[in-house]
């Protein structure tokens, strides 16, 4: 779809929202284009290709507000939505927060590869199936896939806002798990995503390791007994625990009065050990972005300076709920700073403890706690891994686990969309 095309979809769109009667309404149009490559059975065996598109409407009439999206284009399925969301809207509560963004200078952006070079996918996967061959023989290949996908949206307000970004990546992902004459383990999964096809593809993000992994945990055991003890967090298994402090600075939990952290702005809620950013302008962050969906123009975000939590993550609307200041971007690209402790020694100075490859749990209460089965993960002894675990139950709080952090490593996982370090919590249970 060409950049006339979306003129036309969006123009077309905005004045008929107007003519309707909507008093403030945003448009936005995107449209993606994938090449994708899989694996089955050890054997590259499809090479597929796809494109999509989707009209995202919404309006504002009476402080009343609606919103959908389609992906029919035609002028007759476009008048039909607009009607469906007048209706929608009448039909909807008012309130005094709803309003779209105000006027900014129009951007145009662009990020990332334009189009694929499917040859250096083709060579990065079947390097890795042959490099599987070699070093891991005991790994089942479930699913691979590595895909390029280049997005282009355009977003518009009746405020005059104006906002392009065409962006391109590579994603890759990985599912399996070990077989041998003795066993079989769970499975694993991880993911990455990458600007550019420049390393191995068992280089990125954690995926060798995890490989390792999944043949170590053929031997694994139980826990001798339960334990409180020291938790050592992977950054696979990391953002089940950060992400439990995001969620909570969001518009749900903010505006429904139940977030922990609802009073909590400016004040430490964590261990001085961590500095969380939010950074979709970083330019090498694949997944960034250069505008909300909201219709502000993005910019990056400390969220935790040394354990003070600097901002709150509200939309524009969560922002006039709430009365608090509106975030500077919506999340995601998130980087946790790395400390200046290696691994090795985080694990020697463990007296007991686990290593936490995933956890397997529902969401947390809204207070933190939690209770989950600890997977791909490893018992600590004296300070050294003594061997991986079957399944095992860690409970505790998470909001507790993130004011103990006593350590975090200097090594660091890019998984592409996001960069995390290892971290040591205190005073887990382990059963």
């Amino acid at each position: 779809m060409n950049q006339d095309s979306y003129s036309h979809y969006l123009d077309y769109a905005q004045k008929k929202l107007q003519q309707v009667g909507f008093e403030k309404s945003l448009c936005s149009l995107s449209s993606d284009y994938k090449q994708e490559l899989n694996v089955e059975n050890g054997v590259i065996t499809l090479l597929r290709s796809g494109s999509d598109r989707e009209l995202y409407l919404s309006g504002i009439i009476d402080r009343k507000k609606a919103s959908l999206s389609i992906n029919d284009l035609s002028h007759s399925r476009i008048d039909s939505a607009i009607t469906e969301l007048l209706h929608m809207a009448r039909g909807s509560e008012a309130d005094d927060a709803y309003d779209i963004a105000p006027a900014q200078p129009a951007g145009v952006f662009t990020a990332g590869p334009q189009q694929a070079d499917l040859d250096a996918m083709y060579d990065s996967l079947s390097s890795f199936l042959t490099y599987l061959k070699r070093h891991h023989p005991d790994i089942v290949m479930t699913e691979c896939s590595l895909d390029y996908t280049r997005t282009h949206s355009r977003m518009v307000n009746s405020n005059g806002i104006d906002f392009t970004e065409t962006r391109g990546n590579y994603n890759g992902s990985a599912m399996f798990n070990a077989k041998d004459d003795h066993g079989i383990t769970s499975l694993n999964y991880t993911g990455f995503m990458t600007f550019n096809l420049d390393q191995p593809f068992h280089q990125f993000g954690s995926i060798e390791q995890l490989l390792r992994s999944a043949e170590a945990e053929l031997r694994a055991r139980p826990l001798p007994a339960k334990f409180t003890g020291d938790l050592i967090i992977t950054p696979d298994a990391m953002d089940d625990f950060i992400g439990f402090l995001i969620g909570s600075v969001t518009d749900g939990p903010m505006i429904a009065n139940t977030s922990l952290y609802k009073d909590q702005l400016h004040k430490p809620v964590t261990s001085h050990c961590l500095t969380l950013k939010s950074l979709p302008l970083d330019a090498n962050m694949p997944n960034g972005y250069p505008f909300t969906s909201d219709g502000f123009k993005a910019a990056n975000m400390t969220l935790l300076n040394n354990g003070v939590l600097e901002s709150f993550l509200l939309t524009d609307y969560g922002a006039r709920k709430t009365g608090q200041k509106r975030a500077v971007n919506e999340g995601g690209c998130m980087v946790l700073e790395p400390g200046d402790q290696p691994l090795a020694e985080m694990i020697a100075s463990t007296e007991e403890g686990v290593l936490l490859g995933r956890l397997s749990a529902g969401a947390p209460a809204d207070k933190g706690d939690f209770s989950g089965i600890a997977k791909n993960s490893y018992y600590i002894k004296d300070g050294e891994i003594q061997f991986p675990l079957t399944e095992t139950m860690v409970s505790g709080n998470m909001a507790a686990i993130l004011k103990s952090i006593s350590d975090v490593s200097k090594e660091v996982v890019d998984f592409g969309d996001c960069r995390y370090p290892w971290l040591k919590a205190k005073t887990v249970n382990f059963s």
